[in-house]
């Protein structure tokens, strides 16, 4: 497992001595970032096979980061884990436990070779995003009748997505179409849906992160980087 590289995030030191143990017994070559900021500099200067992130780190960090947070955990192969100071051990969250996950040593050396073994290395490409409220009409036009319009905003934005409120149920790779009043004329912005944070499933805006495609017209372009510059 020496050629995977694991990046793990974890801001408690208690936490992270007791991961790093586990992980120097079973052989796995990772780094550590403290927190999802730092996440995001790390992912995107070398590439990583997948992440661990401490569930404690991920529920306590900021609005910002959780947009940082979930598009690492959707795009890298991701183990959720937990280190549980009463007991003094470490555990898979809820999602991950089943019988074959008893032996945590086991399953995470299952997750390296399985998951982040056969998942290339590789960067997280994304521009830097920007807390903007930009109105908008969120579609989802499916080609029926009375498909979904709501009138609603962006939280954050970059030239290649968008953090958009909604209270509307979207599930990953869902397409929706944008449209902004200040590009009136223009066609609506197709994107894909990368993500999701359900109404009053975390102390978090409720939302989609969605991906733009590509095929942007040269004034929806220089739009993007007006409100989201590099």
């Amino acid at each position: 497992m020496e050629d995977t590289r694991v990046l793990m995030v974890v801001r408690e030191p208690e936490a992270r001595s007791a991961y790093e143990e586990v992980l120097d017994r079973i052989g796995v070559s990772y780094q550590t970032a403290g927190d999802f900021n730092e996440v995001l500099r790390m992912t995107v200067e070398s590439p990583y096979n997948g992440l661990l992130v401490d569930i404690l780190t991920l529920v306590r960090c900021s609005k910002e980061e959780k947009s940082i947070a979930y598009d690492c955990i959707n795009f890298y192969p991701t183990l959720r884990i937990k280190w549980d100071p009463r007991l003094q051990s470490v555990t898979l969250g809820p999602q991950e436990n089943s019988p074959a996950a008893a032996d945590t040593d086991a399953a995470l050396t299952r997750f390296v070779k399985d998951r982040c073994g056969t998942f290339s290395a590789r960067c997280l490409r994304r521009f830097a995003r920007k807390d903007s409220y930009l109105s908008l009409l969120l579609s989802a036009r499916d080609g029926l009748p009375g498909a979904l319009t709501v009138k609603t905003f962006t939280v954050n934005i970059s030239q290649g997505g968008a953090f958009v409120h909604t209270t509307h149920s979207f599930t990953k790779a869902d397409r929706v179409w944008l449209s902004f009043p200040d590009l009136t004329g223009e066609p609506d912005i197709e994107a894909g849906v990368c993500w999701s944070i359900p109404w009053g499933g975390c102390r978090s805006i409720p939302g989609i992160g969605v991906m733009f495609d590509q095929g942007l017209s040269s004034r929806q372009v220089e739009w993007l980087k007006q409100v989201a510059p590099n």
